[in-house]
């Protein structure tokens, strides 16, 4: 069994401005994960039955499901104090 490494520097946590900027920017950025999860919700049921019925993935479906499931980690991370970097409104390509 290998060992594994990690070292994380300390970083003084953001100011009180910061806090608020949080979760001012969290509510359009939770609207856009609602609709980008209905999306890839759908997205999914396709790909159940694409699977099903061609044996294999479709490639656009799994692109939109990969996208939200970037987009909510990335969100989350922000919202949850885990990392300072603040989270695009909408999606990247």
């Amino acid at each position: 069994m290998k060992t594994i490494k990690f070292d994380v520097t300390y970083a003084e946590s953001a100011g009180r401005w910061e806090l608020l900027v949080r979760i001012l920017w969290s509510i359009p950025s939770y609207v856009v994960a609602l609709v980008l999860g209905i999306i890839c919700l759908v997205c999914w049921a396709l790909q159940f039955l694409h699977i099903l019925v061609f044996g294999k993935r479709n490639k656009f479906l799994y692109d939109w499901t990969l996208k939200y499931l970037k987009y909510y980690a990335s969100w989350y991370s922000y919202l949850m104090l885990l990392t300072e970097e603040r989270n695009q409104i909408l999606p990247e390509d």
